[in-house]
């Protein structure tokens, strides 16, 4: 019997139960209840590409392909072909439709793929497919035909984010108008009811999705940036399910006998990014408070110093309890392009200074870093350690967080000099995030859009366009190392710090699919049997 029957099965053999009668027998409920840690910000699935807002993308919108488990392009709502180098092919399923009852069809994609770049005040837009991408054809009401630039396999890695709206409807919204549900339609597992922000956003099963249905007929996802707070909402009964569980709280959790634990490694690399576009930058200041002649973020020598000023290690045991892993690198481990070679920087007080020195900073300066404080595990503790660590090299640091809304509304306007953020990756192929969060910007391209921090270096981009159209896998990965050797061993273009474990805690009578990808898809929460 599936889950969602065997669901429907308990719910009609206890209706005179109350909701805590059944929670204490461990009955499964109706409805789903689910606290994230992060909000999104809009329910318009081509507003920002984000993980919060990709998470509730998820949920009521199909991209044009799916994931597996290890981040490998797999059908979805469409399948594809390669029918020549530089032309894919997507077909969509047949019997896809929208929550409002129409058919998905090729108009659709079209639609979506020109809208996607060009949604007013992202914060970080959607222009990866626009660059990859010279001309979309309708095949047939079922088929759509894209050409790129030469052969291209970033088109099918694109295709993962990728969210089909119908034309119909979204012709003419705003991002307003999907925020308040009024276009809020996809093709998705679930569909929109609700959405009150800072409180609750509602849904509703699908039960005429192409796919396997939800195990629950209702969910409402509720906001709980506090830590503490979301945890509490579990152990009192209060929610089902919740993600990014504190490191400190795991083996608590694991040796209470109502509560399950989902753990799994991740694909997102937590990182440092420096303002290095101009001259000047806002949050950087000689000791005496008073601005510098020049950006010292401008100079490689000053962030390899900022990078050897960094106990990576220590942050990983005394701040995230081991749930982590040091990084080196933007890559993952599995990933075509990741490197061994590319270890995490040594913690080295007296290479920092000496860099500074050279550079000619022998006593330091003086820094805002920011960060978030309800995005990753442990982010604005993360934060408050490297300002500690700097201060051991002469940087003198202070430390500001905001909740991840108004961060990432302010990273996307680059309105800081450094600040801390991650990038989750999306597919097994680290080309994608490379491209994005450390080519030049070139908006005509689809290159460099979360590139925040504007790092540029022309061989890096030189191997980042040759192995765009690379196809075998060996030369790929080996032009995507050496990229990487530049961006980070020469030039530190980023900081990376550490990849976290991923850890959701759930009632006893429910599993949750954890995977690479992190996001909290309620579609993956289960009743046992």
């Amino acid at each position: 019997m599936r889950p969602h029957a065997l669901l429907l099965a308990g719910l009609l053999a206890t209706t005179a139960l109350s909701p805590s009668q059944a929670r204490a027998q461990g009955v499964p409920q109706q409805e789903a209840r689910v606290g994230l840690q992060t909000e999104t910000s809009s329910i318009d699935p081509h507003f920002a590409l984000v993980g919060a807002n990709q998470t509730v993308a998820q949920h009521i919108f199909d991209p044009m392909l799916s994931a597996d488990r290890n981040l490998r392009p797999v059908p979805g709502l469409t399948s594809f072909s390669n029918p020549e180098p530089d032309v894919w092919e997507f077909r969509i399923r047949e019997g896809a439709r929208f929550h409002d009852g129409t058919p998905v069809t090729a108009e659709d994609i079209r639609f979506s793929l020109e809208r996607m770049p060009k949604v007013p005040n992202s914060p970080a837009p959607f222009i990866r497919m626009q660059g990859a991408v010279v001309s979309l054809d309708i095949v047939d009401p079922r088929t759509i035909r894209l050409r790129s630039r030469g052969p291209d396999p970033s088109v099918v890695l694109n295709a993962m984010t990728a969210y089909v709206v119908p034309a119909h409807v979204a012709r003419d919204a705003t991002t307003a108008d999907f925020n308040s549900g009024k276009t809020a339609i996809g093709s998705g597992p679930w569909r929109f009811r609700e959405w009150t922000p800072g409180s609750r956003l509602v849904l509703e099963r699908n039960d005429d999705y192409w796919g396997e249905k939800p195990a629950f007929a209702r969910a409402t996802l509720r906001p709980i940036g506090n830590d503490a707070g979301r945890l509490a909402a579990l152990l009192a009964g209060d929610l089902d399910l919740i993600d990014a569980v504190p490191p400190t709280e795991v083996a608590r959790l694991q040796g209470n006998r109502a509560i399950g634990v989902s753990s799994s490694t991740s694909a997102r690399m937590i990182y440092l990014a420096m303002d290095q576009a101009g001259d000047s930058t806002p949050f950087v200041t000689g000791k005496d408070g008073k601005p510098l002649a020049q950006n010292p973020l401008r100079d490689p020598r000053v962030r390899r110093a900022l990078s050897a000023g960094i106990n990576r290690q220590a942050i990983v045991e005394r701040v995230l309890s081991g749930a982590s892993r040091p990084a080196g690198q933007l890559a993952v481990e599995g990933q075509v392009g990741y490197d061994p070679s590319l270890a995490a920087p040594a913690f080295d007080v007296n290479e920092a200074r000496r860099l500074l020195a050279e550079a000619g900073y022998p006593d330091g300066f003086r820094v805002t870093l920011h960060s978030p404080n309800n995005r990753y595990i442990e982010d604005d503790k993360t934060a408050q350690a490297v300002a500690q660590f700097w201060t051991r090299i002469g940087i003198e640091t202070r430390v500001e967080v905001m909740p991840s809304n108004v961060f990432f509304t302010r990273a996307g306007k680059r309105e800081f000099s450094i600040f801390l953020i991650g990038f989750g990756h999306t597919t097994g192929d680290s080309w994608l995030g490379l491209s994005q969060v450390m080519h030049s910007y070139d908006q005509q391209r689809g290159l460099g859009g979360l590139n925040r921090g504007r790092y540029a270096n022309p061989r890096f981009d030189a191997l980042l366009d040759q192995a765009r159209t690379i196809t075998d896998g060996g030369q790929r990965d080996a032009l995507l190392r050496q990229a990487q050797q530049i961006a980070f061993r020469d030039d530190a273009g980023i900081l990376p710090l550490h990849v976290p474990n991923n850890t959701w805690a759930h009632r006893a009578g429910l599993s949750y699919e954890a995977g690479l990808d992190e996001n909290t898809l309620t579609q993956h929460l289960h009743v046992k049997p």
